[in-house]
């Protein structure tokens, strides 16, 4: 442990040295505007006809930008905001997983593992009666493939984590009337009250090709939808119509979180997909309302919609070469959400009763396992407590829970009746609030048998637009299977990112 030590303590000394130094640089360069007093004058809007002497007036620039059109409504109605980063993972436990493409060749994962480039562009236009759109755009160039060698990774490997170009929230959203509001787009809808575990939260996909290194609220991917917002005093109102069946970004056959499957038949194969589009068959419906009072809160959600993450359907020998298939596969919720404050400590509850989900099993003579539908009743409650110095401390336990589950000797559950989830958050900012400090735990099982994660957070705010991040992220062993598999990816993590 004294090695990971070590390197947290160097990346977090040096990005900041890099930060200054290209604050420094950027300082040099408009120091000569800064010291201009025409300059200043022409930010505070003091170059008026007959204010400065001729001299003066000569070696200004001619003002072209106000005379073209739409440039008062371009300045006063069009935002555009981003971010620029750097980022690095370094995994200091060198292991090797198997190739993704190649049977008995091997990928290794150790020393560096990711060097990117990642940015980020945001799009704000204010529309007259309140109306407004915001396009999003978010992409990232990973340079580790180039210096490690890209044929050392599996196709699917360099496919998903080399580079990617992708839209964020792209939508029109505006008021119909007083009380109603409508959207029309991708959007993220964020359901339930829990931090790090999803139980009512079903609308939209996550990004999980690096399970564990970012926060829930970070990993949603939008999905195109239609979605009505209703007020009403102390109540509200939510309608969703979902055209858009967009699915998790999971991690690919080959990389270093896909689990080693090479002692199954046909491991190296990847299913078949269905061929359908991401548009087509009926549209998920969604809705819930909300009734907000002093002291506490409640919610009640109902939603009929594709999971996020297509399922192996047993198909027979139709689905070639192993009568398997990946297809998506639609379920219904109904569920309950609350809050209550009480002082300090903040007590919170949700419960979710899904149908039609899919679970797998061997049953006596069979030689492939088969589906079912089969209900789940989903809980979580959780505390949070606010101490002095902005110091929080939040505890969660989740329970997954079949319903009428056969057993005994003829039947091989692959789906545990019963899972167990717990999480431990504490966190609290220094200087001012300009540094945070994050703890989480996640253990899975009710006695943290099944593996779980560790990781320890910095966030430092350089300045209003410079910010760096540094951490740890540490697997707990299990069983091989879930993030039990993953006990050699212990990894140290750094980024800084520019914003404007």
């Amino acid at each position: 442990m004294p090695r990971v030590l070590r390197w947290t303590a160097a990346l977090a000394l040096a990005l900041p040295l890099a930060a200054n130094a290209q604050e420094d640089s950027l300082s040099d360069l408009l120091g000569g505007f800064e010291d201009d007093p025409s300059f200043d004058e022409a930010l505070d809007g003091s170059d008026r006809e007959g204010e400065l002497d001729p001299e003066t007036r000569a070696s200004r620039p001619d003002p072209w930008l106000p005379d073209l059109p739409f440039t008062a409504w371009l300045s006063e109605s069009v935002d555009l905001s981003g971010s620029l980063g750097v980022g690095a993972v370094y995994s200091y436990l060198d292991h090797k997983v198997s190739h993704g493409d190649e049977v008995g060749r091997s990928t290794s994962y150790g020393n560096l593992t990711r060097l990117d480039l990642d940015g980020f562009l945001q799009l704000d236009v204010s529309l007259p009666n309140e109306w407004k759109i915001r396009a999003e755009a978010l992409g990232w160039y990973d340079f580790v493939y180039r210096i490690k060698g890209r044929g050392d990774y599996g196709g699917a490997v360099i496919d998903v984590y080399e580079w990617q170009v992708d839209t964020g929230e792209v939508y029109l959203t505006g008021p119909l009337s007083k009380n109603l509001d409508l959207t029309l787009g991708r959007k993220i809808v964020n359901w339930g009250r829990s931090d790090t575990f999803r139980v009512v939260d079903v609308i939209n996909p996550l990004d999980n090709k690096e399970p564990g290194l970012v926060d829930i609220e970070d990993l949603r991917r939008p999905k195109a939808m239609i979605k009505l917002d209703a007020t009403v005093r102390a109540w509200s109102a939510q309608f969703l119509i979902i055209p858009e069946n967009r699915y998790d970004r999971q991690p690919p056959r080959g990389s270093d979180f896909f689990p080693d499957l090479t002692d199954l038949p046909g491991a190296l194969l990847s299913p078949p997909v269905d061929g359908r589009s991401d548009f087509s068959g009926l549209p998920g419906l969604a809705a819930k309302v909300d009734g907000r009072f002093s002291g506490w809160d409640f919610s009640i959600y109902g939603a009929y919609v594709d999971e996020s993450s297509r399922k192996l359907d047993f198909v027979g020998p139709s689905a070639l070469p192993t009568g398997v298939r990946a297809e998506a596969n639609r379920f219904g919720l109904l569920g309950a959400a609350g809050n209550f404050i009480r002082g300090a400590w903040l007590f919170k509850i949700e419960v979710a009763w899904l149908s039609d989900l899919q679970v797998f099993r061997y049953r006596r003579g069979q030689i492939l396992p088969s589906s079912d539908d089969k209900d789940r009743i989903d809980s979580m409650i959780g505390v949070e407590y606010y101490g002095p110095d902005n110091l929080t401390i939040a505890l969660e336990i989740v329970n997954r829970h079949l319903l009428n589950e056969p057993t005994g000797p003829a039947t091989l559950q692959l789906t545990p009746q019963s899972r167990f989830e717990t999480g431990l958050r504490i966190s609290r900012p220094f200087f001012r609030e300009r540094l945070n400090l994050t703890a989480l735990a996640v253990g899975l099982g009710e006695r943290f048998q099944n593996g779980g994660i560790v990781r320890f957070s910095v966030d430092y705010e350089l300045d209003d637009a410079w910010n760096l991040e540094t951490g740890i992220l540490i697997f707990m062993g299990g069983p091989d299977q879930g993030l039990g598999s993953f006990e050699s990816n212990d990894r140290v993590y750094a980024e800084i990112q520019y914003s404007f």
